[in-house]
């Protein structure tokens, strides 16, 4: 068996990436003008131009994508409309909204939406480091299509 240690363990190859080289180099910028002609059934002749313009991505890359926090920002947003409109809502038609039972609902609400943003929190601190640690010694064999770490 040969000493590298950057090779599959699978199948011994040195034909191998790691993820993200995988996921940076597969994406391309696209750009690209299409031009018609068309004759109508009255005669006409008429022209049209089109611009396509964008960004494509392989399947490898797809693969290789890296993990991602998670946003509390956007969970905030989210949470705070869905509480304002959603619960202001079924308090009105429900009849509660000039009780004092529609302040306990509001603040056990925005309690729960506290809360799920100090676990989203937590979760970026202590597990997403890890999770991003162990993508960045990922890599891929291009001859098998096995991933491994390597823990150099």
């Amino acid at each position: 068996m040969s000493e590298n240690v950057f090779e599959c363990p699978y199948c011994q190859s040195e034909n191998i990436q790691s993820y993200n080289i995988a996921y940076a180099s597969g994406f391309s910028n696209v750009s690209g003008v299409t031009t018609g002609v068309g004759v109508g059934m009255s005669g006409r002749v008429g022209v049209g131009v089109g611009n396509t313009v964008g960004t494509q991505q392989t399947v490898l890359s797809m693969m290789a994508t890296p993990p991602k926090k998670k946003s509390t920002t956007s969970l905030f947003i989210m949470g705070t409309l869905g509480i304002y409109f959603g619960l202001g809502l079924v308090l009105l038609v429900s009849g509660l909204s000039k009780s004092n039972w529609s302040l306990l609902l509001y603040i056990g609400a925005y309690a729960i939406l506290i809360y799920a943003i100090h676990r989203r929190t937590v979760w970026n601190r202590t597990v997403y480091p890890q999770l991003r640690r162990d993508w960045e010694r990922t890599y891929i064999c291009l001859r098998c299509g096995n991933k491994f770490r390597l823990d150099y």
